[in-house]
Order: structure tokens, then C-alpha cells, then sequence
């Protein structure tokens, strides 16, 4: 074997005659070739194993290993399997040639050799070989690409007979060509598939199918066909898996269209469908009722137990409400839940007579809400304000009947209806009007228009002024004095109360200074609501008033009711024991009349008990009034616990609780409530003096 140019193509050229072998050579040299001789098959063999050819040149017959057999074993070799293997053969040995070929050559050259031609039949053999092996190189490349896309690709013969899949040999469930469409889709959707491969094979238009597969693990996957038509008729089916993209469309509706918290539809939802619900009802002649249900006190949940617990409710409400809605039956037409927004739910119905099936349905939910939430002990109660409002006679679109639906349930949350209140025009007259002394009295808090009026408390032992009662007064420039229970009600709804008492602190720390300043020291009871001391500082404001003002907040009296001991206590107790801390006496008002327990007020003693004037009223001519009165005073004296009665109006009445020993008495009988001037003038000048209470009837 000899070697020439190393750096060129080479050329493993076998041939055992010396004659032979040298004139192959040249011709391979002058194509440009590297030329590597051998004398038999074995060196040739060893040769094109052992290196790189770019072609190989075989004498057919050699001693020991011919070039048939070489062939066959170089095709064997994958690295070698598109390397030009060139036999060289008799002219007319016919059946050498046919060997040749079936042991994988790729030309043969027949002796003797047209040598001045072999130059160019070789440069054409090896162009050939180099385009095969581009050609083979992008196959490759297309059927690794065809293997890492997730989609399976047919191509279908207008008949639906399946002619070719890249897939068919790796996945059988592809389909086998010649075979139909079975592969293709499920069956109710062959009949679609195969109508879009006829379509397209006739027009040429793009098209697309989508369909879901019921599986019984992990669940339903979905899919997409898509069709076009290629040259020559046939028309090629991509599927692919739209599974992962279906899910994630579901989810991010879900985000946008659904409550993550009670997995009920959101606000947007809720708006979308009652658009839907509104359009049906116009066509069809129905009615569209909306409820609008919000839950009472939920923000004191909130506040008093945090977030985590506030949920806790929420979930259940809906649990509660879907419940509800679920045993509805609605014949031809609709209904649905949906939260809303904070603690408020909205139920959609769509029916002919859609008022009187939500009246019924509020009714249900207001059922369904009674029973309490119970959570690590702990009882909640979700009661609920409920308004209602029809499309199309309360108002022509949905934002309107939305509105009017929040009214009524504005109305039933204030008192103005039961908890259930179906909308009327005079219920948004009501609403109007509310709201305008809602602004006004936050104008009158922020630009200090009220003002305070005190009403005297005397000692039935010294007819001596033992304090007095600061009460809140507003004149409204336009609506003249507005009743105290009217602002006071508004205050509560709106929020607006903690600051209510704040100022009403601030306006008797201010008249303490006063009367200070002139000698006169008198307690003043102040009235702390039960938001106020559950969800404000009373505490707080009053030793920052009292601070300010420069007056002890031992002159400060609270007056609470008893219910907040008995609602509340846990928390009502550490709000006053933060009172008593800065030197606050405190009053338990209208005793009797609320949820009395003498195991609240034996662990948290006040020290004053005020006895509500329901049980003054008759005092001496009801022996049941009586009989309660006598027991209070025997509670209070076993405490030693101070009582004051409220409501004075007669002398009976002073002259009963005088000899029952009763220590304070307050009441019009005595003296109605006073500006500050007229107070100092009338009782505060000698507040030592001794007084008959009895002769201050006119006062």
C-alpha cells in the first residue's frame, strides 16, 4: 500500500494488478484525490476502517478477500454507509455487476477503462455522493425536528386515507398508511375531520379543529387539528395537544373571572352575566331580579379577630348561599351567585316572575345565615341586610337596578325595612336624605358647629349637685336641630361615631378648663358607644384631651351600656380597665334594659349603676317596677356600687327612690338639660350649697 497527499481526499484504490491499480491512481490523483493503493481486499478493507475516504475504487475479483465482499462489510459500517464504493468489473460479467449493486455499491466502472473519461466519471460520482449526503444530512435534521415537536403530522389523501405520518413507525396509535382516519380523532369528531380534509383539498383555505378527549387519568385533554393543502391535493393534518394552553386559559380565567378566596364569580363576572341575563330578559319578555346581600357588623369580625377569621366567615357564607341558590329550580331561565366585593354577595335571577322567586330566595338566605359559624370555639353570627331590585321596573340597565338593589339593602340595614326590603322609589328619597345629613354632620365635626348641653345629677342625701351629663346638641343651619337619636344612628352607620366622641371629649375637657379656671370642679359623664369602645381609644382620647386642656381625667365619667359587658366582655373589660387606669369612674346606663348578668357585672363591678327611666316611669304605682327597682338598689348596695335614677318627672317618683335609698336622682323634674352658662348660673356658683331638688321643677 503506498501513500501520497495526505492533506486531500483520499482514495483507497484495491486492485491486484500492479498495471491496474497504478492507472486508478492517476485518475483519481488528477480528480483532485488523494490515492491509497491496495493489493487485495484485506488492505482495503483495514485501510477504510481504519481512516476517512471520500471514495473507494474495488476490483471485483482479488485474491483472499474479494470486492464483493469488502463491499458488503463496508456498508455494514454506519460512519461508511454513504461513501461511494465504485466496482471494477469485467465488461460482460453481468452477474458480478448485479452482486455489486445488492452488496450496497453505488457505480461500477466495466474493464477495460476508458481512462481518459474516468477523471470526470469519477468528479461526477463524487459530486453525486456529496449531494447525497446533504440530501441525507437534511432529512436527518427534519426528522429530528418532526421527533422534538409535540405535534403529530399526517398527510391525508382527499379520501381521508392516511398516506404518510412521521410518527407512524415510533407511535402506532399515528395511524398506518393506507389506513382511514381512525388515528385521527375521536370518533364523534371523525365526521368534522374528514368534511375539513374535502373542504381544504378543494379550496385550499386554511382551517382549524378543536376538540376535547375524555381520558380516565389524569382527566379530559383537549386538542387542535389544523389543515392545509399541499401540492399535488393532499392535504396535511397537524394535531396538537392543547391541553397544557387550555389550562392555563381556565386558570387565568379563574383570576379574572372568579373569587380565589370562596371560588365564587367576582364583581366582573357578576356585571358580564347580568349585561347577558338583562339582554335575555328583553327578548324574551322576562324579568331579572338582583339581591344584594351584605352581612352585618363583618367588619368588627375582621377587627376583633383578624383577617384569617373574617375569611373563615366568608367561606361559609358562600358555602351557605351556594346551597341556596343550588335547591332553586328556575324554569326557563337563570340564576347564579357571585361575590361581589368585601362582604357583599349578588344573586342573579332570570325568570317571568323574578320578584316574587328573589323575595322568596332572600327569605332562604336569611334561614340558611341563622345558624352561627363555629370556629375553634368560637360562635359567629353572619345575619344579613338584603335589598331587592327588578329589571326592567326599577330601573332600564343593570348599573340602575344594581344601584336601587344597594339602596333597598341600605334601607333594611338601617332599620328603615326588615332585613329583607325590596326596592321602591321612595326608599332612594330616604337614601338622599340620609346621605345629605351624613355629609353635613362630618362638616359640622371638621368645622365645630356642635355643642354640648349638660343635664345635672343631684345627691338625694344633700340635694348637692353630685355631676353632670355632657349631651350632644346639632343645629343644622338648614334642617334646624336635628334629634340626637337621628345623628347618633347616622354616626353609628357611617362610621363616623369614633369621631363623634372624640370631639364630644374634646368639648368637655374644654369646659372643665373653663369652670377650673373659676373655681368650680364638677364630674362630667361623657356616653362612649359600643364602636367606640370595641373599635376606637377612649382611653387614649381622653388622656390626650384631658392633657391638652390641662384638667385631671379623674373628672371624666363614661357612661356605657350593660350590653357591651355581656356582647363583648373580654375586650369591653381591658377598654375600661385602660379607663380606670388614668382615674375614669365608669357607669353602667339604662340598666335593666339590655342583657343583664350579674356574673358580668360582679366580675367587673362599675361604679355607678344608672337605672333606666322604663323602670322610674311608675316606680310608685308599679308594684312589677317597683319589685325591680328594689332589687337594683339591693344589687347596687351589696356592691357598693352607686345608683342613679334616670327620668325624674314627679314627686312621687323622687319621694319613693328618697326613702328606698337611692343616692342620685336626674331628671326634667329637676332640671332639664342646659347650656354651660345657664348650668353655672342656675346650680354651679355654690356647688357646696344645699338644694332642694324638688323646687327646681321650672328649671
Amino acid at each position: 500500500m503506498s501513500d501520497t497527499n495526505a492533506a486531500a481526499p483520499i482514495a483507497i484504490i484495491a486492485d491486484d494488478e500492479e498495471l491496474g491499480a497504478l492507472l486508478l491512481a492517476e485518475s483519481a490523483a488528477e480528480t483532485g484525490l488523494a490515492p491509497r493503493v491496495c493489493h487485495d481486499g484485506q488492505a482495503a478493507l483495514d485501510a477504510a476502517l481504519s481512516g476517512n475516504p471520500a471514495i473507494i475504487l474495488l476490483d471485483v475479483a482479488m485474491p483472499g478477500v474479494d470486492g464483493i465482499s469488502v463491499c458488503r462489510r463496508l456498508r455494514a459500517e454506519p460512519r461508511l454507509a454513504m461513501v461511494p464504493i465504485v466496482m471494477v468489473t469485467g465488461h460482460e460479467d453481468s452477474n458480478a455487476i448485479r452482486l455489486a449493486f445488492e452488496a450496497g455499491a453505488t457505480d461500477f466502472i466495466s474493464k477495460p477503462v476508458n481512462w481518459a473519461l474516468l477523471p470526470r466519471r469519477l468528479t461526477y460520482i463524487l459530486r453525486n455522493a456529496s449531494a447525497a449526503r446533504a440530501l441525507a444530512e437534511r432529512a436527518e435534521q427534519v426528522r429530528t425536528l418532526v421527533e422534538a415537536i409535540p405535534d403529530t403530522l399526517w398527510v391525508v389523501a382527499p379520501d381521508g386515507t392516511i398516506e404518510w405520518s412521521p410518527n407512524a413507525g415510533t407511535d402506532p396509535g399515528c395511524g398506518v398508511p393506507g389506513r382511514g382516519l381512525s388515528a385521527l380523532a375521536p370518533a364523534e369528531q371523525l365526521a368534522d375531520a374528514l368534511a375539513a380534509i374535502r373542504q381544504t383539498a378543494r379550496d385550499g383555505v386554511h382551517r382549524k379543529l378543536e376538540y376535547r378527549e375524555p381520558r380516565p387519568a389524569p382527566g379530559e385533554r383537549s386538542y387542535e387539528l389544523r389543515f392545509s393543502r399541499r401540492e399535488g391535493g393532499d392535504v396535511v393534518v397537524v394535531r396538537r395537544d392543547t391541553s397544557e394552553r387550555t389550562a392555563a386559559a381556565q386558570h387565568i380565567e379563574r383570576l379574572a373571572y372568579f373569587d380565589p378566596l370562596t371560588g365564587l364569580p367576582n364583581r366582573q363576572r357578576c356585571l358580564e352575566t347580568a349585561e347577558r341575563l338583562f339582554a335575555e330578559a328583553a327578548e324574551r319578555r322576562d324579568s331579572v331580579a338582583v339581591i344584594y346581600l351584605d352581612l352585618n357588623n363583618f367588619k368588627r369580625v375582621n377587627d376583633t379577630f383578624g383577617h384569617s377569621v373574617g375569611d373563615v366567615v366568608l367561606r361559609t357564607v358562600a358555602e351557605r348561599l351556594t346551597r341556596v341558590v343550588g335547591d332553586v329550580r328556575v324554569e326557563r331561565g337563570d340564576i347564579s351567585v357571585a361575590r361581589f366585593g368585601g362582604d357583599e354577595f349578588v344573586i342573579l335571577v332570570r325568570e317571568t316572575d323574578a320578584r316574587s322567586r328573589a323575595t322568596a330566595l332572600a327569605d332562604a338566605c336569611c334561614v340558611a345565615l341563622k345558624d352561627p359559624i363555629i370556629h375553634y370555639g368560637l360562635e359567629f353570627y353572619s345575619s344579613p341586610s338584603i335589598g331587592v331590585a327588578v329589571f326592567p321596573d326599577d330601573g332600564p340597565d343593570v348599573a340602575s337596578v344594581l344601584k336601587h338593589a344597594d339602596t333597598a339593602m341600605y334601607s333594611a340595614k338601617t332599620g328603615a325595612a326588615a332585613s329583607v326590603a325590596i326596592y321602591s322609589a321612595a326608599m332612594s328619597s330616604r337614601l338622599r336624605d340620609w346621605l345629605d345629613l351624613e355629609a353635613r354632620l362630618r362638616r359640622a365635626v371638621e368645622g365645630d358647629l356642635l355643642h354640648l348641653q349638660f343635664q345635672p345629677k343631684f345627691r338625694l342625701a344633700d340635694d348637692g349637685i353630685a355631676g353632670v351629663e355632657a349631651l350632644l346638641r346639632w343645629c343644622d343651619a338648614e334642617h334646624g336641630d336635628i334629634p340626637p337619636a337621628r345623628f347618633v344612628e347616622i354616626a353609628e352607620d357611617s362610621g363616623l361615631i369614633v369621631d363623634l366622641g372624640a370631639w364630644v371629649v374634646r368639648a368637655a375637657c374644654r369646659q372643665l378648663r373653663e369652670w377650673l379656671g373659676r373655681g368650680i370642679s364638677v364630674p362630667v359623664a361623657v356616653n362612649v358607644s359600643g364602636k367606640e369602645l370595641l373599635h376606637g381609644d377612649p382611653a387614649g382620647v381622653i388622656e390626650a384631651e384631658a392633657a391638652a386642656a390641662r384638667v385631671p381625667a379623674s373628672l371624666i365619667e363614661v357612661e356605657i351600656t350593660e350590653s357591651l359587658l355581656v356582647k363583648d366582655s373580654a375586650i369591653a373589660r381591658r377598654a375600661l380597665e385602660r379607663l380606670r387606669r388614668i382615674g375614669c369612674r365608669i357607669a353602667l346606663d339604662d340598666f335593666g334594659t339590655g342583657y343583664s348578668s350579674l356574673a358580668y357585672i360582679t366580675r367587673f363591678p362599675p361604679d355607678r349603676i344608672k337605672i333606666d327611666k322604663a323602670f322610674v316611669q311608675n316606680v310608685d304605682r308599679s308594684p312589677s317596677d317597683a319589685a325591680v327597682a328594689n332589687a337594683i338598689l339591693s344589687l347596687a348596695q351589696s356592691l357598693n356600687v352607686v345608683v342613679t335614677a334616670e327620668g325624674i318627672e314627679r314627686a312621687g317618683q323622687l319621694e319613693w327612690l328618697r326613702t328606698r335609698g337611692c343616692q342620685e336622682v336626674q331628671g326634667f323634674l329637676l332640671s332639664r338639660p342646659l347650656s354651660a352658662s345657664d348650668l353655672e348660673n342656675r346650680f354651679l356658683r355654690n356647688v357646696g350649697a344645699r338644694r332642694d331638688p324638688g323646687r327646681q321643677r321650672r328649671a
